[in-house]
């Protein structure tokens, strides 16, 4: 993927409200919102709550040009109750970090924070047997390959109700360090599955992901019950 993500022009502010499921049982609801702040920006804004006590909710700001998205800012917030567990908060432009080989560069134009993925599977251009790779932001300065292939279309239903959908398999790419260990990584690390709507395009439905690096920890669920 050489170039930035796509600007999917919306023309009023996008929500989708989910259920949390691990391993079956319910953890927990959140909100995931598409919004346009003036000419300039395009934001994602992640709300949620679980097991009773934890709250969250992350912003990641896009800056447009020429009709691509450039990752701008992020800030994260995590709360146990009325105490804070964690706060972050990064600037993707007009900054150079370290890179792996020792040098220093601006982000690349590709760059999705790891939480944007949800906007990246909402802007790319999704189709039967599709990929794409862009570099994702992980934490601190790290940015490492995602392998985003679209498998098929099927149906799906949720809460929401019942869609015609891309099947989407999300996992790190290490082909650039050995392809035989991507290879390898591909059947021992589970992936995550995302089900995305043809239409109304590119809504997210349904995202199954691992707790763990193991095929033994238990499986979370998030299923849409409202598109707002």
């Amino acid at each position: 993927m050489d170039d930035a993500l796509p600007d999917p022009e919306l023309t009023a502010p996008e929500t989708t409200t989910f259920r949390a499921l691990v391993d079956g049982d319910e953890v927990g609801e959140g909100t995931l919102t598409f919004r346009n702040d003036g000419d300039r920006d395009l934001v994602q804004e992640i709300a949620g709550e679980a097991f009773g006590r934890l709250t969250g909710k992350a912003e990641t700001r896009f800056r447009r040009r020429g009709g691509s998205l450039l990752a701008a800012a992020q800030a994260i917030e995590i709360r146990d109750r009325d105490r804070e567990v964690a706060r972050d908060s990064s600037s993707f432009r007009d900054v150079h970090v370290p890179q792996l080989g020792g040098d220093i560069a601006p982000y690349p134009r590709t760059l999705v924070p790891a939480p944007a993925l949800a906007l990246a599977l909402r802007a790319l251009p999704l189709a039967e047997k599709a990929r794409f790779v862009p570099q994702v932001w992980l934490t601190a300065i790290v940015h490492w390959p995602v392998d985003i292939r679209v498998e098929k279309r099927e149906k799906v239903t949720v809460p929401a109700g019942t869609f015609d959908a891309w099947r989407v398999r999300l996992r790190p790419s290490l082909v650039d360090v050995a392809q035989a260990l991507d290879e390898l990584s591909a059947t021992v690390v589970p992936p995550v599955i995302a089900h995305v709507a043809v239409q109304p395009a590119g809504r997210l439905l349904r995202l199954a992901f691992p707790t763990g690096p193991g095929r033994t920890d238990p499986p979370g669920l998030l299923k849409a019950t409202d598109l707002g």
